[in-house]
């Protein structure tokens, strides 16, 4: 069963030259996010740029750490750092300006908690992902608008349940509440798309953050990662800064990486360069080598519009809009998934925006999703759905993102259980099913459990009967056939090891096997 990532942020005030740790230690569980402030009054200047805080941390064992920190409003500055190592830490903190350089020292214990870790590549299947621990991770992701709607908080406008009436809207803690219940596990966030500004201005002669962006996008965060989500972080929107920029250009874009990576980086688990822009060659290059260079964590880098061929980035990330027909969507996402661009270069894909063409609703769009979001599963990608679902009646001619309602929700409950923990070791491979066209099954194969999922292509309201399948399980195990819409065990029965043929139960429309 997958552990949520629990937080943990321990603050405490640094004031002087010396900060002396109190005994006992404080305690940080593994992977979870140890902060730390320090008072300092600069003499003058830009406090986001003329005032530098540098970290170095002595793990238990193996080399020095370094990081950054960043100035958080007032006479504050802070650092955070997500530990990996389980016993006592030491840090050194150095903070300067133009004419004076202070120290701050301290100590804490790594205790064991309930985060398997940052999510990594699967070092078995290239196209899957899992955490530092070796569980599986198969995510199911969101995202929404962080825009001020009816207050000046950009956290309680969250479409919510609305109907064919007026628009219907939450706030940040009840949305994310009822969105984890749900199993969704992933968000995507970043500046300048449908959000908020992390920055005021990024330029040669110094760059100046958002003040007020900082402070929410802490909030926004916090409460994800307290939620069991993991962050997908945009740097920049559709328009980065100086996309064939000069060398100084560059370097103001580096020092706005370097405050993201400082402030955000202990808690994220994706980055990805901007959204829906593309750049110079060199832009990306430097910008990604820059960024893997100063994150202490090595997360994985993407870019929108994806760009798989450069060996900086690290997963293919696709926005993928449209209404196929229902009784294709399977097969219309086998076939756009399995043809993704980074496959080819043996990456793994995110459909990062994933939702329907001209309205965001219909009557068959729950299906639809079901359909797609079971399939990409199989097809070893990972979905993020543009969640629009404040009205039912959400228009646009290319995006019109897709409502996530209770059916939509209840679908998604039902995978998300279904695929948790699965065998990390699986790949795909292509099962039978004899003298029948009308069905599609997909298949994934590893050495603990093997997994089915069998789609009727003709119809979606007639019962399927006597259909066979065969398998090839590498052991023996229970096979648990699973209604994915109602998440209701349709039959169980052991089967030996190898290559068979098993009767699958009668079914509409979709069904799925798990052999374990």
């Amino acid at each position: 069963m997958r552990l949520l990532l629990v937080p943990f942020v321990l603050t405490a005030a640094a004031l002087g030259t010396e900060l002396a740790t109190a005994a006992p230690l404080p305690h940080v569980p593994r992977y979870g996010v140890f902060e730390q402030s320090i008072g300092f009054t600069p003499s003058s200047g830009n406090p986001w740029e003329d005032v530098t805080l540098g970290v170095t941390f002595e793990p238990p064992h193996g080399r020095q750490v370094e990081i950054g920190g960043f100035y958080a409003g007032g006479h504050t500055w802070k650092f955070r750092f997500a530990p990996s190592q389980l016993g006592r830490y030491t840090w050194t903190a150095r903070i300067a300006d133009r004419t004076r350089v202070a120290t701050r020292h301290g100590a804490f214990l790594v205790v064991t908690g309930p985060s398997p870790g940052f999510v990594q590549r699967d070092p078995h299947n290239r196209f899957r992902w899992t955490f530092s621990d070796g569980e599986s991770y198969d995510a199911l992701g969101i995202q929404d608008c962080t825009l001020p709607v009816y207050t000046d908080d950009p956290l309680t406008g969250f479409g919510f349940d609305g109907g064919q009436g007026p628009p219907h809207w939450t706030s940040l803690e009840p949305y994310l509440k009822t969105f984890a219940a749900a199993g969704f596990d992933l968000f995507r966030w970043g500046p300048d798309n449908c959000s908020f500004d992390l920055y005021d201005r990024i330029d040669p002669a110094g760059n100046v953050y958002s003040q007020q962006g900082g402070i929410t996008a802490d909030e926004l965060v916090s409460s994800l990662r307290r939620h069991g989500f993991r962050i997908e972080f945009v740097l920049f929107g559709n328009t980065p800064p100086f996309p064939s920029g000069t060398d100084a250009q560059l370097a103001a874009v580096e020092r706005y990486v370097r405050y993201v990576v400082a402030r955000y980086g202990a808690s994220v688990d994706f980055w990805e360069l901007m959204n829906e822009a593309r750049v110079s060659d060199g832009w990306y290059a430097q910008v990604a080598a820059y960024l893997r260079r100063i994150d202490p964590y090595r997360h994985p880098i993407g870019t929108s519009y994806s760009r798989p061929d450069l060996p900086g980035i690290d997963f293919g990330s696709d926005h993928w809009y449209q209404n196929e027909p229902e009784l294709e969507s399977d097969s219309t996402a086998w076939q756009r998934l399995r043809a993704e661009p980074a496959r080819r270069y043996g990456k793994p894909t995110f459909v990062d925006e994933q939702g329907n063409a001209q309205r965001n609703w219909d009557p068959g769009s729950a299906v639809r999703m079901r359909l797609r979001a079971w399939t990409a599963f199989f097809a070893e990608a990972t979905f993020v759905f543009w969640n629009t679902s404040a009205t039912k009646h959400y228009l646009a001619d290319e995006a019109a993102n897709i409502y996530l309602g209770p059916e939509e929700r209840g679908y998604v409950r039902v995978l998300s259980r279904w695929m948790r923990g699965f065998d990390p070791r699986a790949h795909f491979v292509t099962p039978s099913v004899p003298g029948r066209s009308d069905l599609r099954a997909y298949a994934l194969r590893g050495p603990k459990e093997y997994g089915l999922y069998m789609v009727d292509g003709a119809s979606h309201s007639t019962q399927v009967t006597g259909a066979t399948v065969v398998v090839s399980p590498a052991h023996a195990g229970r096979a648990v056939w699973t209604d994915p819409a109602s998440g209701r065990t349709l039959r169980v029965r052991n089967v030996p090891a190898g290559r068979q043929t098993l009767a699958v139960p009668p079914f509409t429309t979709d069904v799925a096997l798990k052999i374990a």
